[in-house]
């Protein structure tokens, strides 16, 4: 199984698709990484990173990206999508950005692995999970990979960015004000009205979008009815 953390599938949805054609995939929103493999042999806990991004988060978010990374007790690895030698066209130092290339590999121990596009990325997912062998049984897996501690304004976030990523899900907290009415709203009204009164709101000056909205809809109605034990 490969289990795909909730903001990256958002924005890769083509390559979770084709995910989906090699084995069985399941959205969660993880602490650490995007791609967590499980298999028969081990796991594999994946941080994949476009060159881009890689080189302006490498004096901010990054460490604390691999701070939690390191923290799992698998296989822990970075794939590093796209052309390096992008850092040429901007103001990294080359010897900086290799320095730091080698500080992730040597003293943080977390493996780099590059690939020049997404569909190398997807070849390589295909292939680690080959590896690691597919697993027999369909097992229950923990939301989170590490036990970060959150204020509870980020365990709100945290909870609700699960269904909508997560800058939608920071508009409707601050819209609303609470987890809790946001709920409350979408439990307590028809989907119309829903979607009507919600046509103002924006993220990134954009309406959200309808799939959005119904999926949020759902869940939140939906009964929970969980399986017994032993039943076959």
């Amino acid at each position: 199984m490969i289990v795909v953390d909730s903001n990256e599938a958002a924005e890769s949805q083509k390559l979770v698709e084709s995910l989906r054609k090699i084995t069985e995939v399941a959205i969660r929103p993880l602490d650490a990484g995007d791609y967590l493999i499980t298999g028969q042999s081990g796991q594999a806990l994946i941080e994949r990173k476009r060159v881009f991004d890689f080189l302006n988060s490498l004096k901010g978010r990054l460490w604390d990206q691999l701070s939690l990374l390191r923290t799992f007790e698998g296989e822990k690895i970075l794939i590093l999508e796209g052309y390096l030698g992008l850092y040429r066209k901007s103001k990294w130092n080359e010897t900086s950005v290799l320095a730091l290339i080698d500080r992730i590999v040597m003293e943080w121990g977390i493996p780099i692995i590059p690939t020049p596009d997404t569909r190398a990325t997807l070849t390589y997912l295909a292939w680690k999970h080959k590896k690691l062998g597919e697993e027999k049984e369909l097992k229950e897996y923990p939301l989170r990979v590490s036990g970060k501690e959150m204020s509870a304004e980020e365990q709100a976030l945290y909870t609700l960015e699960g269904l909508c990523g997560h800058k939608t899900a920071k508009t409707l907290l601050t819209h609303f004000g609470t987890l809790g009415k946001v709920i409350e709203f979408f439990n307590n009204n028809p989907l119309t009205i829903i979607e009507s009164r919600l046509k103002d709101v924006k993220v990134g000056g954009r309406r959200i979008p309808s799939t959005t909205i119904r999926k949020i809809y759902e869940v939140v109605r939906t009964e929970f009815k969980p399986e017994q034990e032993g039943k076959t």
